[in-house]
């Protein structure tokens, strides 16, 4: 028996540490089991919440497929600082994949921090890099302001944390941002450094003098530095030189991988056309003037539904950017709400209607501004100028509409603008012009047009332009065909 215990013995210590050899963690998950996949993704034009989160959603899905290597495509002037710090945070939730910025035209900006948050920089011949000072846009076309320290603070911050992630030369990071670092470069003991005017003087109290070689100023005070793809190789920013996609891939080594070439989807180019810089004060306007050409007309028509659907689709925009919520949305239909009711049930324009005009223009602020308590003062001020220009272009707008539209052929087309005067034979009809200068009470509030009790009769009246409350003693003025103008008594 024991004879017979002995093989079988040994064969269940062998099945167990072939068990154990099959059963090793690094076997059963496969966490170093990485896909063949190579991802690029095009980072272009303008960086903003779209463009945000189009890019993460490509990176999840690069995630997800657990892709060898991404590769940002990158060639835009910049954009919002929130979407590319968004944008940077993806990037560093996908890690150990690999992400490498290929720059192809510009990264300047925004574009500058995401190609430092990724872990090599190649650059084509001709791109350039650099210029991130954060800036908002003035009132006057063309003029920037440098924004406050605070936010001038947080930017450089985030530009230092992506450089000493991806072991970029951290001190040209801080000179894009900052117009304050003098950077140089020198050779120290045989090793070539780029430094701070700061960091060079304390090496020169380390150092003797003839160990000390200052090669060149990098970036000299007040300017904001910006490489070309030379430069950032000869400084060690950029890796590379290549002229194409295909060279980056045969540098990289991943010339036979299956490539996917992520695209923005319609709805996503969609949304970032509705909140582009310039479409999004433009909605707003229209949106305005479409309910402002409706509180003039009686009952309701198709300016203030066009009106509605033009605040619908910026709202619609910026919601599923993250910028408008819930609470903004409540916001503007209680601004909403409450003009209506000036306008249509109560007389005159009192506290309701000026609540409801604060309300809207807070629920529209509040939508432009991610995080509003906690957003930088750049953010805050770039909302309230979008707003402004979209009040300023509904103002044009009313002007142009009254004031010269119905001098332009087109208007002389689509209006009857012939007069039926006594002088050239016409009457009006005799039913109406008993009325003349008859009194009467309107029924409703005059908007200009309404509807009020005279002789007994109800008729529809029309005031020469102002408005008369319900319950108004009125005076028939004036009778044109089957018009009845009054004023009030």
């Amino acid at each position: 028996m024991r004879e017979m215990r002995k093989p079988a013995l040994a064969l269940l210590l062998l099945f167990g540490l072939c068990h154990i050899g099959f059963s090793q963690p690094g076997n059963a998950d496969h966490p170093r089991d990485y896909s063949q996949k190579i991802y690029i993704i095009p980072v272009k034009g303008v960086i903003d919440l779209g463009l945000s989160a189009f890019i993460r959603r490509s990176l999840q899905e690069a995630k997800d497929s657990r892709a060898k290597v991404v590769i940002l495509e990158i060639d835009t002037f910049g954009g919002r600082v929130d979407a590319a710090v968004e944008i940077t945070d993806a990037l560093q939730r996908i890690k150990p994949i690999p992400a490498i910025a290929f720059i192809d035209g510009r990264a300047v900006s925004a574009g500058a921090l995401i190609a430092l948050a990724c872990e090599k920089i190649i650059m084509a011949p001709g791109a350039s890099i650099g210029s991130a000072e954060p800036r908002v846009m003035g009132f006057t076309p063309g003029q920037e302001e440098v924004t406050d320290e605070k936010t001038l603070s947080v930017i450089r911050a985030e530009f230092r944390a992506a450089a000493e992630a991806n072991n970029h030369p951290v001190n040209l990071a801080l000179a894009m941002v900052d117009s304050d670092y003098e950077i140089k470069q020198a050779k120290i003991k045989e090793e070539i450094k780029i430094l701070t005017a700061e960091e060079l003087e304390e090496a020169k109290e380390q150092y003797p003098q003839e160990e000390i070689r200052i090669i060149k100023t990098v970036s000299p005070k007040e300017k904001l530095l910006n490489l070309t793809a030379k430069e950032a190789k000869e400084f060690g920013l950029s890796k590379e030189i290549l002229g194409s996609r295909r060279e980056v891939l045969d540098y990289l080594g991943l010339g036979e991988k299956e490539i996917i070439s992520t695209r923005l989807t319609w709805s996503e180019q969609l949304v970032r056309f509705f909140t582009h810089p310039l479409i999004s004060p433009l909605l707003l306007s229209l949106g305005f003037l479409g309910l402002l050409f409706e509180l003039r007309m009686p009952g309701w028509g198709i300016s203030g539904t066009l009106g509605i659907l033009f605040l619908a689709l910026f709202f619609w925009g910026h919601y599923l950017v993250g910028l408008a919520g819930w609470t903004e949305l409540v916001i503007l239909s209680i601004g909403v709400l409450l003009l209506f009711t000036e306008v249509f049930l109560i007389p005159g324009f009192g506290i309701a209607g000026i609540s409801g005009i604060i309300l809207i223009l807070s629920g529209i602020f509040l939508s432009l501004v991610k995080h509003p308590l906690s957003a930088p003062r750049a953010h805050l001020i770039q909302a309230f100028y979008t707003l402004s220009f979209a009040i300023i272009i509904t103002f044009v707008g009313i002007i142009l509409t009254w004031k010269l539209l119905p001098k332009t052929g087109l208007w002389k087309r689509i209006i009857l603008s012939y007069a039926e005067t006594k002088k050239e034979g016409f009457q009006s009809a005799a039913s109406l012009v008993s009325y003349l200068g008859k009194t009467g009470k309107s029924l409703s509030a005059l908007r200009p047009s309404g509807r009020a009790t005279i002789e007994g009769k109800t008729l529809d009246v029309i005031t020469e332009g102002e408005f008369i409350d319900k319950d108004k003693e009125i005076k028939v003025i004036k009778v044109e065909g089957s018009k009845i103008i009054v004023s009030e008594a």
